[in-house]
Parts: structure tokens; sequence; C-alpha cells
């Protein structure tokens, strides 16, 4: 029998490990050395165990072990959990099949679970949405971490996300609606609305045809791009104009109106109309992506609005991003004030380094090697 079997199973990953030694959770947190994996409650029926866990500060979702008396372990991911959740089930099922079994070669579930699973698993589980969201008021997540949750088109319209919007784009707004606690959830199963009918339906899942795109980089450097549906442009506009009557929004919804005036997606760029987006994002809490974004519009200049290196700097200021931190010590390198503070620039430099901010990395790199050191 092989130790590994892996299937899908309505919107989890399994993994089945064959082994008839016993589990003591307690045990195998200890085995991991990973203090923030948190054990949510365990379930114990005459012929089977369940364990259900996450790890504090980065799950959006429940992991699982099933246990029967047959000798086989069930472990299993929600195929909405966040992305460095499927990064760490590999080494999670590596880790529990060594605890089990002894040391064992399972290069295989390395070779199996990879990054074209991680993509293939959010794409398979964003085109589920879409399917479900198209004929039924509900779709709910297999194991989430706040019980009876559910993501509604009204929800993500909230957030400028229709069904026409890009994998990415609707997989990274369910991520934050649900790291910040903001979906709906039914209190009761018979809330659920389903249809009455044993007839099999056919459904049109709305494509996402992209009008433009923006380019991102990574921690580490990798580019990455956010793209655009018209409906995605017609919805943001129409959510400004909404925002300006009275309605509420989040900063990070007002930063997503910012990025398309500064891109021009969709609309002639605005470099005006995008300062006062990210100014609104940054106010309305986006303490990321909003003054980041500012600050690159100020240093390199947007339609009518010139560079201002002094702009650029105050508003990196505002940001916790890595990258922010690694502007502003380019900043203090580079005198954007009048100046040069070599002390103040490794100081940020340190800090978006110890952030792993790749560029932050290279610079302190060639310092030293400039110096000497």
């Amino acid at each position: 029998m092989p130790l590994f079997s892996l299937y899908l199973c309505d919107m989890n990953t399994v993994i089945l490990i064959h082994s008839n030694q016993p589990l003591v959770f307690d045990d195998f947190l200890t085995y991991m050395e990973i203090p923030k994996l948190m054990l949510d409650f365990i379930s114990e029926l005459p012929d089977s165990m369940h364990w259900y866990f996450h790890r504090e500060g980065t799950s959006t979702t429940l992991f699982a072990i099933n246990y029967n008396s047959q000798g086989t372990y069930e472990i299993s991911i929600d195929n909405m959990a966040a992305y460095d959740d499927l990064k760490f089930f590999p080494y999670l099922v590596d880790s529990l099949a060594k605890f089990l079994n002894g040391e064992i070669d399972a290069d295989n579930i390395y070779e199996e679970l990879n990054e074209d699973w991680i993509e293939e698993t959010i794409a398979d589980e964003i085109a589920s949405l879409k399917a479900t969201l198209s004929i039924l008021p509900h779709y709910f997540i297999a194991q989430p971490i706040d019980d009876l949750s559910y993501v509604s088109l009204d929800t993500l319209a909230d957030f400028g996300v229709n069904l026409h919007s890009s994998t990415p784009r609707i997989y990274g707004y369910v991520q934050y609606l649900m790291r910040h606690h903001l979906l709906p959830y039914l209190n009761d199963w018979d809330e659920m609305e389903v249809p009455e009918t044993d007839e099999e339906v056919e459904v049109d899942i709305p494509q996402h045809e992209a009008i433009g795109r923006v380019k991102s980089w990574q921690l580490d450097g990798s580019e990455t791009y956010e793209t655009y549906s018209k409906e995605d442009v017609e919805h943001l506009l129409a959510l400004a104009s909404e925002y300006k009557k009275g309605k509420n929004l989040h900063g990070v919804v007002l930063n997503d109106i910012g990025t398309i005036h500064q891109e021009g997606v969709g609309i002639p760029v605005d470099g005006e109309s995008a300062i006062y987006w990210f100014t609104e994002a940054y106010q309305k809490g986006d303490k990321l992506y909003a003054p980041t974004n500012l600050g690159d519009l100020y240093r390199k200049g947007c339609g009518t609005i010139s560079p201002c290196l002094k702009k650029a700097f105050e508003a990196y200021q505002l940001s916790i991003d890595p990258y922010a931190h690694y502007r502003i010590g380019q900043a203090y390198e580079e005198g954007w004030m009048g100046t040069c503070n070599m002390e103040q620039a490794m100081k940020w430099y340190r800090q978006a380094a110890e952030e792993r901010h790749h560029l932050a990395i290279k610079r302190i790199q060639n310092l030293s090697l400039n110096n000497g050191l």
C-alpha cells in the first residue's frame, strides 16, 4: 500500500497517510516546532478521531486530520485556504508522515503539491465560486475559522468585485474578507437556500476579459499583475460616485479606485484624482497600499503631476510596506530632503531587509562590498 494518496473531496484537498501509530496531537505540535500552530477542537467518535487546527496570524480556514480504525489518516486543507497555508500544506503532510512512520522519502509530496498545484487549486475554487453564485445566494467555505461564513455577490460588490473579475482579484478579496472577519454568516444551516429540484443545472461561468493591468512586485522581486475587466472599472467608478454621496467604503477599495486613475485603466490617466483617492484610502485605514502608491506617484510623476521627491518621502513614511521602508532608506542615501544621511539610510535598509524585501537586501550587500565590509 502506498504511503500517500491524494484526492479531492468537495472543496478540500485530502491526503491519505497509512499508519497504525496513534497520534498524540500535543506531541505532534512539539515535533513540528511551530509555536503558532493552534489546536481548535477535537472530535472523538467510537471508530474515529478528528483534529481541527490553524496557524495563528496566517490561516483563514482550518486544517483537519481525521483518523479511522482502518489505520488511515486523512489530512485536509480547504481549497480557499490562505496562500501561505497552501504553501505550508506539503510540509505539514511530510511532518505528519514522519512523525507517525519515522524517517521516509517524501519528496513526491512536494512534487505533487507544488506551485502549479496551488495555482490550479485556487483557480478551480474560484471557478466553483463563480458557478455557485451564478445560481445561488451563498458560497460556503468548507472549513472556515468563522462557522457558517459564506461569500455573496452583495459582499463582493462592496469591494468592487464581481463575477467578471480575475481569479486573483476575487481570491485576494475573499481572503481579505476572511482575514478581517467581514464575511456574513448563517446562524443555522436551515437558513441556507437550496433550489428545490433534482435536475442538473448548466451554468455559463462569467469569464474575465482584461482591459488593462497593473504590475507589482513581491518581496522576493517576482513580478505579478493585477488585471481589470470593463465590469471592474465600471463597478469601481460607481462605488466612487456612491462614496462621494456618503457610502462607507474600506480603504483598500478606495486604493483600487486611485489605482485605475493612476494607471489609466479603462479611463484617462488622472494624477490629481489618484492623489485624492489614495489620500482617502489612507484616511480610511489602508496603511499598506495607498501611501506606498502615493509615494510612487510623487516619485515618478503622474499625468499633470510633476515628480516631487519631498512629497514622495512624506508619503512613504506613512506606509507599513517593506517596499516603502526601502524607499525611505533610498531617500536618506540620495538626499531627497536636501542632505545625505547614511546612518538613517542604513537603519531603514536594515528594517526593510529584516522584512525580507529583495531591494533592501541587495542594497545592503552592495554597500558592504563597496566599503569592504
